[in-house]
């Protein structure tokens, strides 16, 4: 646990450095972070390097190469869920899960990170979490006070995690979901990275023992399959406290919380505003049952914006409990969802960590100096249960989905509760559709045409509210079916390229020495060339044979490598793609390209002996193709006086004989080197 106290610490940046130092960086591991607001920014040039593996001293002065750590990512996989409320910032060119969800009538604001991996200390598989009060921005992250927690996973860690991310997959299988589609593959694989952590969570082999120095885990979730009990009857228990102290940046109800509580003296640590006062509703203590109260504020280092939530309990017998996490001292957070929603209030998704201090001494003694209340400032209304910023919540759940193998939008609107909301325009890239009004109960689906080269991040819908007002709701756009480079996660292949790695490529290579050559091959620092066409066969036959040699091989761990993954370099789907990127515009051009495909197919031929993976995911395209190009074969090689000459009239027949004694002279002759380089 960190102290909010400590001004110089970067709390959630040593979590995570000590987290991700627990676990094997060469072995797969899935990442779930939750916040309520997010920027991308921040995130991809701050935290994705640290959970990569690299330091905070590896950072300083120094530019990470975004295609090497878009390279470590696709071990790394990292999904991030945040609030659709707050216009999260679109994602850039980083290879991770990007999923804003939103609530009916409450704030998705819990701040974890769930890591499941091979350990390192051990081999055996195993799963981490920190709960914070920081979202994943810079102020959560470096400029304001903040408190974290970490701790290997128990079972009842799990059992508390696993309703959590199942709502998560449901509310991802609806945004991907697409009548009609016969595959969605969506960018950052949400849905995959879920379905890890639940199963991991459901390991027994992968949880450590409940001890009584390891926290117990309490989320609000006002949805079904959610606790029923709120949040604060789960963090105070059955001991009778006699005092609190409580640290929030927002409060809401406090007379219904305290009393709640059943202290008879409560300490209150408020946050201050820009005029130097520190904000609380103190007007809302009067009505409250006889308590002593006492105001507080950090010290030293006072005057720095306290953004940690923390409750700490204490009884008679020297028994104490720090509860530390998400949740504000407001009714939305820590009220159950019929109660607060009964007194007007949100309810919201909190998470926070229990520790049992058993008798231990105070953790925050000499951490905080009285506060006059001459130096409070009383809010207009009680309802301070919203983060600062935090624009209304939409009356509505709005998904657009771009399919790059479909070249569609598919956009969906889905009205939440019952208002009246009407003159609809949703609108992404240059299109719009437009609804007069939006009925209870009803979605609203429309695809449109997708015609660009790069990602479209970003829709907006703008709407006539029941008072009248206009208003315009920014939204993520969700890339589904797309290439690595596609995305900007590394440059589009190019052939000559692809077949100087592959025929580098060492079948007993590890795979962190061919992950260094690819980077140190691409040169690595996003720029690309146009790139020049490569007909080059010989090579194209030594590269293929050195791919089939390669995947012939497990990894180290004794798992079969996939040829099919179109994040490999070494892959037959990027020697594919980079086949069929490159121009061919003339008869011999044309006649090449039918050479290069022709191996590609002997190649999938053989790999389908070798894998279990799969399917190649360009197999109808290259079909389609081949077909096409051998039906031009008899045109094309009957245009060349070379072929006239040697072979007479190009009949299909001839034409036929010829492509497969070319296809088979090279192979030879490929042999032939590679058995003489051997006897070398």
């Amino acid at each position: 646990m960190s102290d909010a106290g400590n001004h110089a610490t970067p709390v959630l940046r040593h979590a995570l450095e000590q987290i991700r130092g627990r676990f094997s960086t060469e072995h797969e591991r899935f990442v779930l972070f939750t916040t309520f607001n997010f920027s991308a920014p921040f995130f991809e040039a701050n935290v994705l390097p640290l959970l990569v593996g690299d330091t905070t001293d590896d950072l300083q002065g120094a530019a990470e190469v975004r295609h090497a750590i878009n390279d470590e990512l696709g071990r790394a996989k990292c999904l991030v869920v945040c609030d659709h409320s707050t216009a999260p910032e679109p994602k850039g060119g980083m290879r991770y899960a990007l999923l804003p969800v939103g609530l009916d009538r409450g704030r998705f604001h819990p701040k974890l990170m769930l890591m499941a991996g091979t350990l390192a200390d051990t081999g055996e598989k195993g799963l981490w979490l920190f709960v914070a009060s920081g979202n994943l921005t810079l102020s959560g992250w470096a400029l304001n006070r903040e408190i974290v927690g970490t701790t290997p996973v128990t079972p009842q860690h799990a059992g508390a995690l696993l309703p959590l991310l199942g709502w998560l997959l449901e509310r991802a299988q609806r945004q991907y979901e697409v009548e009609g589609a016969d595959r969605i593959e969506e960018e950052g694989e949400t849905r995959h990275i879920l379905n890890e952590l639940i199963s991991a969570l459901g390991d027994p082999e992968r949880l450590v023992p409940q001890t009584a120095d390891l926290p117990t885990l309490h989320l609000a979730l006002p949805f079904a399959g959610g606790p029923r009990e709120g949040l604060l009857d789960r963090l105070k228990g059955t001991t009778p406290w006699q005092a609190a102290t409580i640290v929030s940046p927002y409060w809401c109800h406090v007379d219904r919380l305290v009393a709640r509580l059943g202290v008879g003296t409560c300490r209150f640590v408020p946050s201050i505003n820009t005029d130097g006062r520190y904000r609380f509703p103190l007007a809302t203590l009067n009505g409250a049952p006889t308590v002593l109260r006492g105001f507080r504020r950090f010290h030293p280092d006072g005057e720095r914006y306290t953004h940690a939530k923390a409750i700490l309990l204490e009884a008679a017998d020297q028994a104490r409990v720090l509860c530390i996490g998400s949740a504000n001292f407001t009714s939305a957070a820590l009220l159950a969802r019929d109660e607060a929603r009964a007194a007007g209030a949100l309810a919201n998704v909190e998470a926070m960590l229990r520790y049992d201090l058993r008798g231990a001494a105070d953790p925050w003694r000499g951490a905080f100096e009285t506060l006059d209340e001459e130096r409070l400032a009383t809010p207009d209304t009680d309802q301070d249960e919203d983060e600062d910023g935090a624009p209304p919540l939409p009356p509505f759940l709005a998904d657009v989905l771009c399919d790059w193998h479909t070249r569609h939008f598919h956009t969906r609107l889905e009205l939440l509760g019952d208002a009246a909301i009407r003159d609809v325009e949703l609108r992404v890239d240059a299109e719009v559709v437009r609804y007069p009004a939006l009925s209870a109960g009803r979605q609203e689906t429309a695809t449109l045409p997708f015609s660009g080269t790069q990602p479209v991040r970003a829709f907006f819908v703008a709407y006539t509210a029941p008072d009248g007002t206009r208003v315009t709701f920014p939204g993520l756009v969700t890339q589904a079916n797309a290439m690595p480079d596609e995305l900007g996660y590394q440059p589009r292949p190019r052939l000559g390229k692809v077949l100087d790695l592959l025929r580098g490529l060492g079948a007993d290579e590890p795979e962190g020495r061919t992950r260094e050559r690819v980077n140190l091959g691409l040169g690595g620092d996003g720029e690309e060339d146009t790139g020049e066409a490569s007909f080059d066969f010989f090579g194209l036959f030594q590269g293929t044979w050195r791919l089939v040699q390669y995947y012939a091989k497990p990894n180290a761990d004794g798992t079969m490598r996939d040829p099919y993954d179109p994040q490999a370099w070494h892959g037959i789907t990027t020697l594919y793609r980079a086949v069929v990127e490159q121009p061919a515009l003339s008869a011999e051009d044309r006649i090449g390209r039918y050479v290069q495909l022709r191996e590609i197919e002997v190649v999938l031929g053989q790999l389908a002996l070798l894998s279990d993976h799969g399917p190649f995911p360009f197999r109808a395209d290259l079909d389609a193709q081949l077909a096409a190009l051998r039906a031009e074969m008899g045109d094309l090689l009957g245009a060349s006086a070379a072929f006239r000459k040697a072979f007479g009239a190009a009949s299909a027949e001839r034409v036929d004989t010829f492509l497969d004694w070319f296809h088979q002279e090279i192979a030879k002759s490929v042999a032939t080197e590679r058995e003489s380089a051997d006897a070398r």
